[in-house]
C-alpha cells in the first residue's frame, strides 16, 4: 500500500519484535526448598508489533527435593467408617513416605459429608443426633464440612486431631464433597496453604453433588467461590449450591492445587470422567479399607510431578499464544506446553509464540505464564509498537523548500507558508482567489470536500480504505466507484478511474464485459463444432444471439419443438426402401445414411416412423460429429390385416352383449314405474273416508250400495 502511494522502499521502515528479559535467576535446587527456582525467565518484556509474530524461550528444571503440601480431605460418611480407622494412624506413614521425595513437607487434614438439608440429610431430631443406621455405633451429628487441622510437620498432632473424628451419616449416595473442596482451596490462610507443590488429597466411596443439586433442597443461590471457613461455615453451606466443575476446576488452578482422588472401584470411572476437566488431577483406586493409601499418595505424586504443563492465564483481547514443546522424545506446538515423564534434573525448553492482530486502546498489557501446580510464575510485559520511530525534527529543512519542519516524512510549514512541501507563499494574495481555483465548475464545493485546497491546487486526502485512491485536478475521482460485472470492478478486466473503466487489450464496454473476440461462441462439439453460434446466430459479446426463437442455448445449438426423427424420415424412406414422397427426387437426401441388420450398439437417438403403407422403420441419429450419419434396421416392421376368423365372433359377441345389456336396461326401468305407481295406489287408498251408518233390512231384500262422486257411497235395502 505505501508503494502505490509513492514511498520508495528506502523510505519504508518495517520494524520486527523485540523481546527484552528483565528477571533470568538461574534454576536451582535444593532439598531445603529455599529459593528454588525451576522456570526461566521471570519477567519479559515484547515490544510487539501488531501482524507480526515473537517468540522466545522458556527453560524448566525439574528441582529435587521441592516442598510439599498435602491436605487430606476425608469422606466421613457411615460407609467410610472401617476407612476411618487406618487414617487415625497415618500420620507417621504418610510423613515417611513423603519425606523419601523431599525433606520439606506438611500435612492437614479435612472432613465433609453432605449439606445438613433434605434430601441430602435427614432432620428428624432424632436421626440428626444419630443419623448411622446401628444404633451400638458411635455417630456424630452430620456437617457440610469441617476444617480439622492446619498444615503440620507434626505427625503426632495428626493423629491425635484424626483420632478424635468419628463417622456421621446422610441420606442420598452422593457426597458434598465439592463444598468441602472448594473451601479447602480458597481458603489458604486457614489451611496454612505455602508457596510449593500443593496436593490435594480427596477419599470417598460415593459420587459428588454438583451445581444444580441443591434446588433440590430449595437452594438457588449460586456458589461464590469465597472463603466461609469460621462461625458461618455451616450457614454457607445451607444457603449456597454446590459448586460447578468449571468453578472447582477454575480455582485449583488459581491457586496451583494438585487433585488427588482416592476412591473405591464403584466410583473410579466417575472420578475418571471428572479428571478429564481437571487439569494435574490424578485417580487412584482406594481399597475397601484405605490400606493402600500410602502408596497411593506416593505413585500419584510421582506421576503428577513428572507431568510439566505451561499455561497461560487470561489473554488480553486480540493476543495469540502458542508453544512448541521441546522434550525428549517429541516436538509438539499447541495451546499449551506439555511434557511427560520428566525425570528430576531435567532440563526442558519451551518456546512461546506470541502475536497481536490488532492495536489495543492501552499500549501496554500483560499475562503470565505458569506451570501447572507450581507457584512459579513468568510476568509477560507486551509493549504495543503501532507507530513509526521517526527522525529527529529538521527545521527548515531542504525537503520542506527551508519554510517548515520535516518530520516522519511529512513538513510542518512555518507561518505565511502551505503546501505538501512548503512550497506556497500566501502573503500578499486573496484567499477567495485561491480558493475559487479548487472549485470545480459552478459548484460550492473545495476540492470535492475530499482535499484541501493550497496555493490553487487541490491536494487530495487518503481514505480510511487502503484499497481506494482519490485523485483528479479537484479530488472528483478514485479507482473504485465504476461499474460491476459478475460482481467484480470493471469485470475484471481493466482498470477503474474518475468512473470510467479502462479495458485491457480484448474487451470492450462499460463494464469491460464484452469480449471483442468469438472464441466463447464457438460450437465446441456436434455437427456444428467449429461454427460461430451453430450458424444460428451472431456473437455479441461473447453471448450467442439467435436468429430466431426456435433454436436456443449457449451455442444456438438446440431447437424447440424440431423432432429430427420426421425431418429425415422421407429421406431414410426413400433411400432405404425405395418408397415415399421423395422415391422420384431422392437425389436431394445428401445425409449418410446405412443399413443395418441390428440397432444395438449403435450412437445415437432412436426413431420410430411410419411409412406410407403404416409400416414401422426403426433407425438411430448420430449428431455427435460433425456430420449427421443415419443407421436404419434392414428389417421393417408392417401390421398384419385382420382376420375373418376373429371378426365374425367378435361381432356376434358384441351383438348379444348389448341386447342383453338392452334388456338388463328394460326391466330396470318397468321394475321403477311398478314401484312408483304402487306407491301411488297405497297413499291414496290411505287417505280414503267413509261414513259409518247402520241399516236394518229383512232377510229376503237385498244391501244396495249406490256410490256418488259427491255424496260418496250409501246402503239401501231392496
Amino acid at each position: 500500500v505505501l508503494k502505490e502511494r509513492g514511498c520508495s522502499d528506502a523510505d519504508i521502515i518495517s520494524p520486527s519484535g523485540l523481546t527484552f528479559v528483565e528477571k533470568n535467576d538461574a534454576l536451582t535446587g535444593g532439598e531445603t526448598g529455599k529459593n528454588v527456582v525451576q522456570l526461566k525467565p521471570q519477567i519479559v518484556r515484547l515490544k510487539l508489533r501488531p501482524g507480526k509474530e515473537i517468540k522466545f524461550n522458556i527453560d524448566f528444571q525439574r528441582a529435587e527435593g521441592y516442598p510439599i503440601d498435602l491436605y487430606y480431605l476425608m469422606d466421613l460418611s457411615y460407609s467410610m467408617h472401617d476407612d476411618l480407622e487406618n487414617v487415625k494412624n497415618l500420620g507417621t506413614q504418610l510423613l515417611e513416605a513423603m519425606q523419601k521425595v523431599t525433606k520439606s513437607v506438611k500435612i492437614g487434614f479435612g472432613a465433609f459429608v453432605d449439606k445438613t438439608v433434605l434430601p441430602f440429610v435427614s432432620t428428624n431430631k432424632q436421626k440428626l443426633k444419630h443419623p448411622c443406621p446401628k444404633k451400638n455405633v458411635q455417630c456424630s451429628q452430620p456437617f457440610g464440612y469441617r476444617h480439622v487441622l492446619n498444615l503440620t510437620d507434626d505427625s503426632k498432632r495428626f493423629t491425635n486431631e484424626v483420632g478424635n473424628m468419628i463417622i456421621s451419616g446422610n441420606l442420598d449416595s452422593p457426597e458434598g464433597g465439592f463444598d468441602a473442596m472448594m473451601q479447602a482451596a480458597v481458603c489458604g490462610d486457614k489451611i496454612g496453604w505455602r508457596d510449593n507443590t500443593r496436593l490435594l488429597v480427596f477419599t470417598s466411596d460415593a459420587g459428588f453433588h454438583f451445581a444444580g443439586d441443591g434446588k433440590l433442597a430449595g437452594i438457588v443461590q449460586p456458589n461464590d467461590g469465597k472463603c466461609h471457613i469460621g462461625k458461618n461455615l455451616e450457614r454457607y453451606s445451607k444457603s449456597q449450591d454446590y459448586p460447578s466443575i468449571g468453578q472447582l476446576t477454575k480455582k485449583l488452578s488459581e491457586n496451583n492445587i494438585q487433585a488427588i482422588f482416592a476412591v473405591t472401584r464403584g466410583v473410579v470411572n466417575t472420578y475418571k470422567s471428572l479428571q478429564q476437566f481437571i487439569p494435574k488431577s490424578a485417580v487412584g483406586e482406594l481399597s475397601e479399607d484405605s490400606s493402600n493409601v500410602v502408596q497411593l499418595i506416593t505413585d500419584a505424586y510421582n506421576n503428577l510431578s513428572s507431568n510439566v504443563i505451561i499455561q497461560h492465564n487470561s489473554l488480553p483481547e486480540g493476543l495469540t499464544v502458542k508453544y512448541l514443546s521441546n522434550c525428549e522424545n517429541d516436538t509438539v506446538r499447541a495451546d499449551r506446553g506439555e511434557c511427560s515423564n520428566v525425570k528430576i534434573g531435567q532440563k526442558l525448553q519451551f518456546q512461546v509464540f506470541v502475536k497481536a492482530d490488532t492495536c489495543p486502546e492501552t499500549n501496554e498489557t500483560e499475562f503470565e505464564i505458569k506451570a501447572l501446580g507450581l507457584q512459579e510464575k513468568l510476568k509477560v510485559i507486551i509493549e504495543y509498537d503501532c507507530e513509526c520511530d521517526c527522525d529527529a525534527p529538521v527545521h527548515n529543512s531542504d525537503y520542506c523548500h527551508i519554510h517548515g519542519t520535516e518530520h516522519c516524512g511529512t513538513c510542518r510549514c512555518n507561518d505565511e507558508w502551505q503546501g505538501r512541501r512548503c512550497n506556497c507563499n500566501l502573503k500578499g494574495t486573496n484567499a477567495k482567489e485561491i480558493e475559487d481555483k479548487c472549485k470545480r465548475g459552478n459548484e460550492s464545493q473545495i476540492c470535492s470536500n475530499l482535499g484541501d485546497c493550497l496555493c490553487g491546487t487541490c491536494e487530495c486526502q487518503q481514505s480510511d480504505d487502503s484499497k481506494e485512491i482519490i485523485g483528479g485536478m479537484f479530488c472528483e475521482c478514485n479507482n473504485l466507484n465504476c461499474p460491476r460485472f459478475n460482481n467484480s470492478l470493471c469485470g475484471g478486466q481493466g482498470k477503474c478511474w474518475c468512473d470510467k473503466c479502462e479495458c485491457n487489450p480484448g474487451f470492450t464496454g462499460n463494464a469491460c464485459d464484452c469480449p471483442m473476440e468469438n472464441s466463447q461462441c464457438m460450437t465446441p462439439r456436434g455437427k456444428y463444432a467449429g461454427k460461430i453460434c451453430s450458424d444460428r446466430g451472431v456473437c455479441k459479446c461473447g453471448i450467442c444471439d439467435c436468429f430466431d426463437s426456435k433454436h436456443y442455448g449457449k451455442y444456438c445449438e438446440l431447437c424447440r419443438n424440431c423432432r429430427p426423427c420426421i425431418e429425415h424420415r422421407d429421406c431414410v424412406e426413400c433411400k432405404t426402401f425405395q418408397s415415399g414422397p421423395l422415391v422420384k427426387n431422392c437425389t436431394i437426401c445428401s445425409i449418410n445414411i446405412t443399413t443395418q441388420k441390428s440397432l444395438e450398439g449403435m450412437k445415437g437417438a432412436e426413431c420410430k416412423e411410419r411409412n406410407g403403407s403404416s409400416c414401422i422403420m426403426k433407425y438411430k441419429i448420430d449428431e455427435s460429429s460433425t456430420t449427421t450419419i443415419i443407421s436404419v434396421l434392414e428389417d421393417i416392421v408392417c401390421p398384419q390385416p385382420p382376420s375373418a376368423l376373429t371378426i365374425v365372433p367378435s361381432v356376434l359377441a358384441g351383438v348379444v352383449f348389448i341386447g342383453l345389456l338392452l334388456l338388463i336396461v328394460w326391466k330396470l326401468l318397468t321394475t321403477l314405474y311398478d314401484r312408483r305407481e304402487y306407491k301411488k295406489f297405497e297413499m291414496e287408498r290411505s287417505q280414503a273416508k267413509w261414513n259409518k251408518v247402520r241399516f236394518l233390512c229383512t232377510s229376503h231384500r237385498s244391501i244396495i250400495i249406490a256410490c256418488g262422486i259427491e255424496q260418496g257411497c250409501k246402503s239401501i235395502c231392496a
